[in-house]
């Protein structure tokens, strides 16, 4: 292998690396004490979690610690 490709392969790996780090988030409805998982998905940047915390913040959700 060139040093090259050896570099990219460690630009991959250490980004790679940095994705596994997500976490899922848990949702509590404050009132009902409903839950909701919003899964996060390690190296997927196109990933939901985002948008269904945020859409249950919207609806008065909170994470639970």
């Amino acid at each position: 292998m060139s040093l090259r490709t050896l570099g990219f392969m460690a630009v991959l790996a250490a980004c790679l690396g940095l994705f596994g780090c997500a976490r899922d988030v848990t949702m509590v409805n404050p009132r009902t004490g409903e839950t909701a998982l919003c899964a996060a998905s390690p190296g997927n940047p196109w990933s939901q979690q985002q948008a269904c915390i945020g859409d249950h913040i919207a609806r008065g959700w909170a994470r639970q610690d």
